[in-house]
């Protein structure tokens, strides 16, 4: 028991005499930390461990002193050395408010932990001489240094289609960014720098793995992956990738976009090719000789908006097709100059005739009355297709409107349909007595081609020179004759010559051509009226003579 006591008082003694010796030690260290820095600090790259204020201003200046900074590079090591910069210690009481502010007290802490401090302020370099060190360097001149370059889409590969070209790493070093670099570096006194582990080289932004760019790639891929085929007329025109990635460009959030200005292009590419409205016609007269039937409406033609719409989403869909192209109107046969098959109207203006034919058999001819030529209202020649046929139609203008019975327009207000109200077609009437640009028919002409005809059907208006009927000559000859005769005007001693060419000239007409002489009436009565003009007149008595007034004298 006395033991047990014993070794328990040791115990406590030897306890309480360990613990004054770590209070001692405790209040040494904090004494010592007054005046010196922690365990593990270094300043500015230097181990002030355990040393006054004074000894690291020393520990630093030498440090300075010999300073010298390897730079590795891509290309290889260059070294600058700190008196080459004008490197030197700068103190204005930084060290000291260093140690001021790490309280003594608190030593335990560092035992245990690395303190590192950079202060810019202790360290002094000439800028001047920086600026001609680091813009010298020879890493920093190498004109051939390579640019990094991002991962990309390639080039068209002919079937294959594209694919990722990697990124290229280059060895192009930020300026800006090394010499920033480079002064944190010299700053804390560091011996060695890595250009690379600094992250001053320039480097790729999207590289090959990048999700971005690989569903780019993918999607680009899947459109050139299909084919369109035009099926025209018999014949055939193919789009497939070859094609197709003339129309592909990337957008500006990086998705595959299809150049709607190029893919309509390429429709008018394949409108130059099929389309024939507006193409001059080549017809095989009914008269003989084979006429070109220019422009008009008439004739195969794409509908070029339609088409780009259509074609877009034919390559957006990813899935093969085989169609016709989105057509704004067809021809009856096929892509050349005969575009209009075998059922069409054909118009001799000169004749003033026309055929119908349907399906290459003529159903009727006749005589009809074109635009009046006099006034200007031509009907205009060209290849045109019927747009409607409507029965009891009006038809109206500036200063008429006229009832039709059959009414088939054709071209801008111009169209066949019946004129029940004239007598006579054909020959030269349509000269001085036309229509208003319209091809006026009998009625039994116009209601059998309204019968027969429809929407889409063409009509081909031409002149042919030499193809004018008898009618019209005796017509045309009997106008002028008529003419002549109303030159006459009124009866004189000088209408000789006016009454005698207008009789030669009715004597020398055919006698179709002097049943257009309306006037005849007027020129026998001219020659009548001459007869008597030149008679001699009997004589007249002279009046008798009348005395002049005289004057009453004024007395």
């Amino acid at each position: 028991m006395r033991l047990f006591q014993s070794k328990k008082g040791i115990i406590a003694f030897v306890g309480g005499l360990v613990a004054v010796v770590l209070i001692v030690i405790y209040i040494a260290f904090t004494v010592f930390f007054q005046s010196h820095f922690f365990f593990h600090t270094r300043i500015n790259g230097v181990d002030c461990s355990g040393q006054t204020v004074a000894a690291v201003k020393e520990r630093i200046s030498e440090e300075m002193a010999i300073y010298k900074l390897t730079i590795e590079e891509k290309g290889g090591i260059q070294t600058l050395h700190g008196s080459d910069l004008g490197v030197e210690a700068e103190f204005d009481g930084t060290l000291e408010d260093v140690l001021k502010d790490q309280k003594g007290y608190a030593w335990i802490p560092s035992l245990f932990r690395q303190k590192n401090i950079e202060e810019d302020t202790l360290v002094k370099y000439d800028e001047t001489k920086l600026d001609e060190v680091v813009g010298g360097l020879d890493f920093l001149q190498d004109e051939t240094a390579q640019k990094p370059e991002n991962a990309h889409v390639s080039d068209y590969i002919p079937g294959k289609g594209y694919e990722i070209v990697p990124e290229v790493e280059g060895n192009y070093i930020d300026p800006e960014k090394f010499k920033a670099a480079l002064l944190t570096a010299i700053e804390n006194l560091q011996t060695e720098f890595s250009v690379e582990k600094a992250d001053c080289y320039e480097v790729p932004t999207v590289r090959s793995d990048d999700p971005q760019l690989t569903n780019l790639v993918a999607e680009m891929n899947k459109y050139l992956g299909i084919t369109i085929t035009y099926e025209a007329g018999g014949e055939t025109e193919v789009v497939n990738g070859d094609k197709i990635h003339e129309w592909l460009k990337v957008g500006d959030n990086q998705t595959a976009e299809l150049d709607e200005g190029k893919v309509a292009a390429f429709v008018g590419e394949l409108g130059a090719k099929y389309n024939t409205s507006g193409k001059p016609k080549t017809l095989k007269t009914s008269w003989g000789p084979t006429v070109t039937v220019p422009g008009g409406n008439y004739g195969w033609l794409i509908d070029k908006d339609v088409e780009v719409a259509q074609l877009i989403a034919d390559v957006k869909a990813g899935t093969d097709v085989t169609r016709e192209p989105k057509w704004k109107q067809k021809a009856a046969g096929g892509f050349g100059a005969t575009d209009y098959g075998n059922t069409y109207v054909e118009v001799n203006l000169t004749a003033q005739h026309l055929y119908f034919y349907k399906n290459g058999s003529l159903v009727i001819e006749s005589d009809f009355v074109s635009g009046n030529v006099k006034l200007n209202r031509i009907t205009h020649v060209g290849a045109y297709a019927i747009a409607y046929t409507q029965r009891n139609a009006t038809l109206k203008g500036q200063d008429y409107a006229t009832p039709v019975s059959y009414w088939m327009p054709f071209h801008n207000g111009e169209g066949l349909h019946d004129a029940w109200w004239r007598g006579d077609f054909g020959g030269a009437i349509y000269k001085t007595d036309g229509s208003h640009g319209c091809v006026n028919c009998p009625t039994a002409t116009a209601k059998t081609i309204f019968e027969n005809i429809k929407a889409g059907d063409a009509v081909l208006v031409y002149e042919l020179p030499g193809t004018e009927s008898p009618k019209a000559k005796d017509q045309s000859a009997g106008a002028e004759v008529t003419s002549a005769i109303n030159a006459i005007g009124e009866v004189t001693t000088g209408s000789g010559s006016a009454i005698s060419n207008a009789r030669n000239k009715y004597n020398a007409l055919s006698s179709g051509a002097k049943a257009y002489v309306k006037n005849y009436d007027t020129l026998t009565a001219a020659e009548e009226a001459f007869k008597h003009v030149n008679e001699p007149q009997p004589a007249q008595p002279e009046p008798a003579p009348t005395e002049p007034p005289q004057d009453t004298p004024v007395e």
